[in-house]
């Protein structure tokens, strides 16, 4: 019986080969996008997953002094856990380091790796290919790596006890221990890794180490919070010395410890100094679904032609009743013609896919995901998805023809029209869904276009920064010197933090009227700081180097004035029992464009590690190449490595850069999904039609009224969808844009652009069937009646 359906499906696909196309196209262009997007979705879901007992695994992290919640904690933190927390199986530290280089043979090789103690692999479980988890770490020079960096190293996998040289010295450390590279996404990404080297710190109020705990199986959350409590009670609580009861100790935010699960680290909102920049969970939803709505509108196109062509199956039905097959046949014969539409989809989406991933990452310059098939788990869950969408989509249709009644049929007492209805309101679905991603897209791209050009607080362009300038060491004022020299500097200044960038420094601040101090962020530069880097001076004067009283003063951003309650005076405030207040500077944003301006110190310090420096507009490629030949005239060990401010906060915007053109390709995907299921449509109308045409123009109708009266109803459809489609896209990119400290307004325009386009493009897709039918004789249309 099946191998008859089969036959029969084959045989229907032959007789009606354009809408099988249309049909097989539109499921395999669904479908392939589902899993591009639907793959993501899964990645960044399961970031750390992977990991035994992942469940069991928890980041303590801390706060103090009301400076908000770190992503760090302090090194004593692990070393109390055995006593005083039994909830916890295991602890381990982890540290990561800036940029390193390591040579072989004198060539260098790039590598941020992470510093670890030797219980990690405990915690963290990795596939050893030589060396083991018990030994690895136990010597202090000695390093694990992965596969992908030894063989990038050395061009094999055998590399047990080679020695590698590490950073600007050359330190000689040996591998103890290779481990698989795994494709599974992790927040503790790295290829590299190296013994921890601790302080012997017993201070409460330090954020050095990330701090992983895994528990028990019998532990909960709860109970390692209720120790959590315990110590901050028992052993944090006494060191402060306030004078304060333990509660108003706890209510004034000078400590609390934070859990954070592993697997809601990527997705959680991030920490400070935390180990890398995570995911975006709005995002994640975004992209979900983007995915449920384009399979949902290639589902939609085999529903509407399906039900559409019932008349022409009609006859089929009526006949293979009377001959006594039952209604349950019947519906199985017609799902497997749609599962076996659905798998030659799934055969073809696969090969688009992976077109649809290279055409992505040439059109972002973003790896979305590692691979559709870097696991077999996913190519069965593919095989199952395409036969779930299958059964799915052939539900309706199999169910609708099979009830059709053989007496009226074989009486040519049936219609179709009583469906039509339904197929309108399907057509009204897909373009209303096409229309607010269209507007979604727009609205994505107007945001950035305003991010972009947005005043952050300082004048953030034309900006360079030489990150590894502490390579000059003590040349490096005659460096500056010399830069300054070139005609397109303005100004140049030794610093230790920059807007954007990498490094984090925060120290307490407080006056002698307050009871606790107040953590706030800190910048640290000479006396051409504020100047070149473009903050702007409200109040007070600038650093001086020749009032050596400067060493110790304090700049102040107008917020930081409030929260240290200074009032309408700031300037000659005492903080800090000697640091005096000298000047006040416009709140300015410096980590990216979500949060708003947080308080802010400045502080002098000539000896700064960073070289800035401020150009002229225009000029920047010739002072880059300038810069690179005075910098190698020092014959230094590396090459200059230099960004733009500016460029900083692009990098901080790649989320969102990635978010607007995954959607603005997608929707070009969904457009293409919804014009194949209308051309299918038109064609079927204009062919049921063709007789009424014939007529029309014998009696005197024009081509272009004839084109016009086909064209009428899917205009109203396409009208009607974008008075639904509106409310919906503005609710929900006004609900995106509250992600954003600095948002821009929904601009009218964009909706009605979006409606006239996708009018266009309906009329586009059916004027040229509309078209040929009008211009057809009549004669060949009527002669058979």
């Amino acid at each position: 019986m099946l191998r008859n359906f089969i036959t029969i499906a084959l045989r229907q696909f032959r007789r009606n080969l354009s809408y099988s196309i249309i049909n097989i196209l539109g499921l395999s262009l669904g479908l392939a996008g589902s899993f591009v997007i639907g793959s993501w979705v899964w990645q960044e879901l399961n970031f750390d997953r992977h990991y035994q007992d992942s469940d069991r695994i928890y980041r303590v992290s801390v706060s103090f002094y009301n400076s908000g919640a770190f992503a760090r904690g302090p090194e004593i933190f692990n070393n109390i856990l055995e006593d005083r927390v039994p909830e916890v199986e295991i602890a381990t530290r982890v540290q990561k380091e800036r940029t390193t280089n390591l040579y072989i043979n004198d060539q260098a090789f790039e590598v941020v790796p992470l510093k670890v103690d030797s219980s990690y692999f405990k915690v963290f479980n990795h596939q050893f290919v030589s060396g083991n988890a018990d030994h690895g770490l136990l010597e202090p020079n000695s390093m694990i790596i992965s596969t992908k960096l030894s063989f990038d190293l050395f061009g094999s996998h055998d590399v047990l006890g080679k020695l590698i040289e590490v950073g600007e010295d050359k330190t000689p450390y040996k591998i103890s221990g290779v481990v698989h590279k795994s494709e599974n996404p992790t927040h503790l990404e790295t290829d590299l890794w190296m013994p921890i080297q601790l302080k012997g710190s017993e201070n409460w109020t330090s954020a050095s180490y990330f701090n992983y705990v895994k528990l028990i199986p019998s532990a909960s959350i709860n109970d390692l919070q209720f120790r959590l409590e315990n110590l901050r009670k028992e052993l944090v609580y006494p060191t402060f010395e306030s004078g304060m009861s333990y509660d108003s100790w706890v209510d004034s935010g000078n400590y609390a410890f934070y859990t954070k699960a592993l697997s809601d680290i990527h997705l959680d909102p991030s920490m400070k100094f935390d180990l890398q920049a995570g995911g975006n969970r709005a995002n994640v939803y975004v992209f979900l679904m983007v995915t449920i709505f384009l399979l949902v509108i290639a589902v939609i196109n085999f529903v509407n032609l399906s039900t559409a062509q019932s008349a022409k199956r009609a006859k089929e039905v009526g006949v293979r009743k009377a001959m006594g097959t039952s209604r349950k046949i019947l519906i199985f014969q017609y799902l497997t013609e749609s599962v076996l539409v659905s798998l030659t989809a799934l055969i073809i989406g696969i090969g688009i896919s992976e077109i649809f991933l290279i055409l992505f990452q040439s059109f972002t310059n973003e790896q979305l995901i590692n691979g559709l098939f870097s696991n077999w788990h996913y190519g069965l869950a593919y095989f199952g998805f395409g036969l779930l969408v299958g059964i799915l989509a052939g539900v309706y249709p199999a169910f609708y023809l099979s009830s059709f009644k053989p007496v009226d049929i074989l009486k040519s007492k049936f219609s179709n029209s009583g469906k039509s209805g339904f197929r309108n309101f399907l057509v009204v679905f897909q373009f209303t869904v096409s229309i607010a991603l269209i507007i979604c897209s727009l609205t994505v791209y107007q945001q950035l276009e305003h991010l972009r050009v947005t005043d952050l607080g300082f004048d953030r362009e034309n900006v360079l920064v030489i990150n590894n300038a502490d390579l000059l060491d003590g040349k490096k004022e005659a460096f500056k010197q010399k830069m300054l020299q070139h005609n397109a500097v303005r100004t140049a200044s030794f610093n230790k933090r920059i807007p954007a960038g990498p490094s984090i420094w925060m120290y307490t601040f407080f006056t002698e009227e307050m009871e606790q101090g107040i953590g706030i962020q800190t910048f640290i530069g000479d006396d051409q700081y504020l100047e070149t880097i473009g903050f702007r001076l409200v109040e007070g004067r600038n650093f001086s180097n020749e009032i050596a009283s400067d060493s110790t003063a304090v700049i102040l951003t107008e917020s930081a004035v409030k929260e240290l309650m200074l009032g309408p005076n700031p300037i000659g405030a005492k903080l800090n029992r000697g640091s005096e207040v000298i000047g006040v500077v416009s709140d300015f944003s410096f980590k990216g464009f979500n949060d708003k301006p947080e308080p802010v110190a400045i502080i002098y310090d000539p000896d700064g590690y960073r070289l800035s420096i401020r150009l002229q507009g225009n000029q920047e490629a010739d002072f880059i190449e300038y810069l690179n030949s005075e910098w190698q005239a020092l014959s230094l060990k590396d090459p200059v490595s230099y960004a733009f401010i500016d460029d900083n906060f692009e990098q901080l915007m790649e989320k969102e850069k990635t978010l607007g053109k995954t959607i603005a390709f997608f929707t070009s995907i969904a457009i293409f999904i919804s014009c194949l299921g209308l051309f299918g449509l038109a064609a079927f109308t204009t062919e049921q039609r063709q007789k009424e045409i014939g007529i029309r123009k014998v009696l005197g109708a024009s081509v272009g009224t004839v084109v016009l009266l086909l064209n009428k109803g899917f205009t109203k459809l396409v009208a009607i969808s974008v008075i639904i489609s509106a409310p919906l896209a503005w609710y929900l990119m006004n609900l995106w844009l509250q992600n954003f400290q600095y948002k821009t307004d929904i601009n009218i325009l964009i909706f009605i652009l979006s409606g006239f386009a996708a009018m266009f493009i309906a009329w586009l897709t059916v004027s040229y069937l509309s078209i040929a039918a009008a211009a057809a004789n009549p004669v060949d249309t009527l002669r058979n009646e």
